[in-house]
């Protein structure tokens, strides 16, 4: 059975993508192979008004560059784990996948401000982000138990509840005073 191991030149490959950047060479498969082959990112739609994507979340106004900054280590930390987990579901990686769910589910929090606390990144964010905080774990279980439990229905649901939130944490983050609205919601 494949590990996620055996997938990090795909996810190299859309990791490239998605940073507009070019792709190394793959590495030997075994060493009866001739010379690496180079990968190379599947043509797309290039991204609207014309631009390559950096494959991150545009800066947000509202949020004072220290805690933009403060936030920068665990939101690219935390993008790459779903990356991971994204390639594991999609592959049906059962263990994989509960593994990756449950390192979400363990990322630290941040703590909701206490009334009246002022200059912490906590008093910065609005309280949305800590709904969607716990939100994220809860999900992020309920990915890990399907997953455990090897049921890919389940897991598909789940994954997209986590999707969810992520989308709706990045919306709040961009645009802390606009809800965001799932269609038939």
């Amino acid at each position: 059975m494949r590990t996620l191991v055996h997938f990090v030149p795909a996810l190299l490959v859309l990791a490239c993508a998605a940073t507009g950047s070019k792709p190394a060479e793959a590495p030997n498969a075994s060493a009866n192979t001739a010379a690496p082959t180079p990968l190379a990112a599947a043509p797309g739609p290039a991204p609207s008004g014309g631009t390559e994507s950096s494959g991150s979340l545009p800066e947000p106004a509202w949020l004072p560059s220290e805690a933009r900054e403060m936030l920068s280590a665990r939101m690219d930390r935390h993008g790459e784990v779903m990356m991971m987990l994204l390639v594991s579901v999609m592959t049906l990686q059962h263990s994989d996948t509960e593994l990756l769910a449950e390192q979400v589910a363990a990322e630290p929090r941040l703590g909701r401000p206490v009334t009246g606390e002022k200059g912490t990144i906590s008093a910065l964010l609005p309280p949305r982000f800590f709904t969607l905080q716990d939100q994220l774990v809860d999900r992020a279980h309920a990915v890990a138990n399907a997953a455990r439990a090897n049921d890919n229905g389940r897991i598909v649901r789940a994954y997209g509840q986590l999707a969810e939130t992520c989308v709706s944490c990045h919306s709040v983050y961009l645009q802390p005073d606009k809800v965001f609205d799932l269609p038939g919601d």
